[in-house]
């Protein structure tokens, strides 16, 4: 059993200080990526909270989990969506394709000093932010929070497939996007965060 499920399994048979340290492991990557997803940080806040009280009023019912980022990622996209439903912010049919995923991607702070290889990374940051909403997600949960195709998927809600499917379109297009000698810059640039 790994450190996570263990960790899991201690939340769900109610001891508190495993709940102390789901807060501790994700409450920062949550915060982060509802950042992403709308731009009101005490609406992101209220979500967290209430993810994690009802995880604890329901926490006897849970079924085990191997991975814990992933399913908290889900808990808190459904909370967002809910909660800006119910706010009437949220214009959409029935589909939770439309959430708005705001990320604006700014690798050169991670990676590059260099004058010369931060213009390539701008370059880069406005390819990839003309991405769509969903590709561009995919590609920030993908690279950026290191989750394989099928916790994006559980994440984002959709099919395996679709969430392999969203990550090859979007690299393609960036492909496509790109001048020859930056494709390469690109890849070392993904890489770093598969890593």
């Amino acid at each position: 059993m790994t450190e996570e499920e263990q960790l899991w399994r201690h939340f769900t048979n109610g001891h508190e200080k495993a709940l102390e340290e789901l807060i501790r492991l994700f409450g920062k990557p949550l915060a982060l990526y509802g950042r992403k997803l709308v731009k009101d940080d005490l609406l992101i806040q209220d979500c967290i909270q209430e993810v994690y009280i009802q995880l604890w009023q329901y926490r006897a019912n849970l079924r085990q989990v191997t991975e814990i980022r992933p399913y908290l990622f889900t808990c808190l996209r459904r909370k967002l969506i809910t909660a800006l439903k119910r706010e009437r912010l949220f214009v959409s049919s029935e589909n939770e394709e439309e959430l708005p995923f705001r990320a604006e991607f700014s690798i050169e702070e991670r990676l590059i000093e260099n004058e010369t290889e931060a213009a390539r990374v701008r370059l880069i940051n406005g390819y990839i932010n003309q991405l769509p909403k969903r590709q561009k997600e995919a590609i920030y949960l993908r690279f950026f929070e290191n989750m394989s195709n099928d916790e994006i998927a559980t994440v984002m809600g959709i099919k395996y497939q679709t969430a392999t499917n969203l990550i090859h379109e979007a690299l393609a297009s960036l492909r496509e996007s790109f001048p020859n000698k930056f494709t390469t810059l690109l890849l070392v640039c993904l890489d770093f965060f598969l890593f």
